[in-house]
């Protein structure tokens, strides 16, 4: 047994231990293509139309919502961002009472003829909504009726 094999330097986990030396920790094949692959933009449109909504706590909303601890929403909405709703946590926010605004804000640059009439057949439902809300105020007025 040689001297050198137990050299105690030898065992640090500082360094990866590498054969000949003069090896890379990367491959050819494994080369960082760019920055990190966990690209968070898809969700800053979002964002922007939620903190229109919401103008204080939001973390603590969309934790509400999304079933998901404060913490993590804080990560979702930080500068840079250091993350993004999972699938299950966008589910739960376009099935929420604030799916209409998520979903315009996912939507809002897509070009596509059925987006148009879509968002066209939820502003007319939107209108005949506050059509009957404002008749029924009116009847409960002239009915001598408080609100």
């Amino acid at each position: 047994m040689s001297r050198r094999s137990l050299d105690p330097k030898r065992f640090l986990m500082t360094k990866p231990a590498y054969k000949t030396g003069n090896e890379t920790a990367k491959k050819a094949g494994e080369e960082n293509l760019g920055k990190s692959r966990r690209d968070h933009r898809w969700f800053a449109p979002v964002l922007v139309e939620l903190r229109k909504v919401f103008k204080q706590k939001l973390a603590a909303e969309l934790a509400l919502i999304a079933n998901r601890s404060t913490r993590v929403c804080e990560d979702w909405i930080a500068t840079p961002p250091r993350g993004a709703p999972d699938g299950e946590a966008l589910s739960a926010l376009l099935n929420s009472r604030i799916g209409d605004v998520v979903w315009k804000a996912l939507t809002k640059s897509c070009a596509e003829p059925w987006r148009k009439k879509l968002n066209r057949q939820m502003e007319i439902s939107q209108l005949l909504d506050q059509q009957r809300e404002t008749a029924a105020r009116l009847a409960a007025l002239q009915n001598g009726g408080d609100l």
